[in-house]
């Protein structure tokens, strides 16, 4: 089955780099049985995961090795809180872990789209990608990896890098990009890249869909943007960009939780009073209720916006004859499994978020980023996904 032949909506869970990355124990990901067993009972049958292409292909000088060395690679790991990737530095095996992933997806009917954030490890490889053509040469080595190994069954597309042109870490790309201030210029600097790739890959596995990424943030700026070279279309929407946080700590304190400065103890009397720092999550309990306010008071207005990315999405699929669905959405770009946080939020857009996947033909479609096992409160919350799948895969 391919991403361009389903005959139902799939149920996709973004598992990011966090199936690699947390594969220690309590990561969640340590017991791939268990976790593809949780999955499908919450009623996914399809996840979207970083295959780290450049890890698992030959380095430039032609070696190669299945271990490396990933340090810790979102802010919020820098706490322990649970978050996408791993909150500690570990070893990593690409080519040995993919292979066993893939061979669990296959005894439980999981459908998996390949994609990459090109993330670094303490070997920088995303910085040795001069031009399209070393996309295309990694992705031809993942993909003959996974065919000699009998490895494709489950495959049902490759998305060649992540939320395009914002949401990967390909150095060289993202230097030349950023040296064009004129965006006429930067938007027929992305097309020729990934033109050139996507045609490339598409001419040397003719049986693969391939597409690139991209969030709704992008289609503000760019709402010009083609897609002749795809074969499918995967769009992140999220009820953040209605921009109904303005007004609360959100970004200072949800955002870049992890990027912030421990402040002094402001409490009087203490015997640690101007000593002790104090964690940037003391003020998590109000600033959930900011945001969960302000999320009540502006609902409709998120709810407009969220369709209407829903349908110009769905419009642009029309034209070019593709799926189209989203892999990440709905209501926060960014949150954190926390005591002192809620999840009520994003469950409400999740619900949203499904019912408009249907009303506008959404092939596949997510419950929102964080549909992880490490994400415990929300991931134990079986009641809820079942709710979000049964929607999005017409059974209700």
């Amino acid at each position: 089955m391919k991403i361009t032949e389903l005959k139902e909506p799939l149920a996709i869970a973004m598992w990011d780099s966090s199936w690699l990355r947390r594969r220690y124990a309590g990561g969640g990901f340590d017991d791939f049985d268990r976790a593809l067993t949780e999955l499908v009972d919450r009623g996914y049958n399809a996840v979207r995961i970083d295959v780290f292409p450049h890890m698992i292909a030959n380095a430039p000088d032609g070696t190669n090795s299945d271990r490396f060395l990933d340090p810790a690679g979102f802010a919020f790991s820098w706490y322990g809180f649970a978050q996408w990737g791993s909150p500690w530095t570990v070893y990593i095996h690409p080519r040995r872990d993919l292979l066993a992933f893939l061979k669990c997806c296959e005894k439980h009917g999981v459908y998996v789209l390949l994609s990459t954030w090109l993330k670094p490890t303490a070997e920088p490889r995303n910085e040795w990608l001069e031009g399209p053509e070393d996309l295309v040469r990694i992705w031809n080595e993942t993909l003959d990896f996974l065919r000699e190994n009998n490895s494709l069954g489950q495959v049902i597309g490759v998305d060649i890098s992540n939320e395009m042109p914002n949401g990967a870490s390909n150095k060289q790309f993202n230097m030349q990009m950023n040296s064009y201030t004129d965006p006429a210029e930067k938007t027929a600097f992305f097309r020729g890249y990934f033109s050139k790739a996507l045609c490339a890959l598409r001419s040397m596995w003719p049986d693969i869909p391939f597409a690139a990424s991209h969030t709704v943030e992008f289609f503000g700026i760019n709402r010009d943007m083609e897609f002749p070279e795809y074969d499918f279309l995967d769009v992140h929407i999220w009820a953040e960009f209605s921009n109904f946080m303005k007004g609360t700590r959100y970004a200072s304190a949800i955002g870049c939780f992890g990027l912030n400065m421990m402040p002094k103890d402001p409490a009087p009397g203490h015997v640690y009073h101007g000593t002790r720092l104090m964690p940037p999550d003391v003020d998590f309990e109000r600033v959930n209720d900011e945001i969960l306010e302000s999320w009540n008071k502006n609902r409709s207005m998120c709810v407009e916006h969220m369709e209407s990315c829903a349908a110009f999405a769905a419009e642009k699929g029309k034209k070019y004859g593709i799926p189209v669905g989203c892999t990440e959405g709905w209501g926060t770009v960014t949150w954190v499994e926390h005591p002192l946080l809620s999840w009520d939020m994003v469950k409400d857009a999740a619900l949203v978020g499904a019912e408009l996947g249907r009303k506008y033909g959404f092939k596949f479609n997510c419950q929102s980023n964080f549909c992880e096992p490490q994400f415990a409160s929300l991931w134990r919350d079986v009641e809820h996904h079942r709710q979000v799948t049964d929607i999005i895969r017409g059974r209700k």
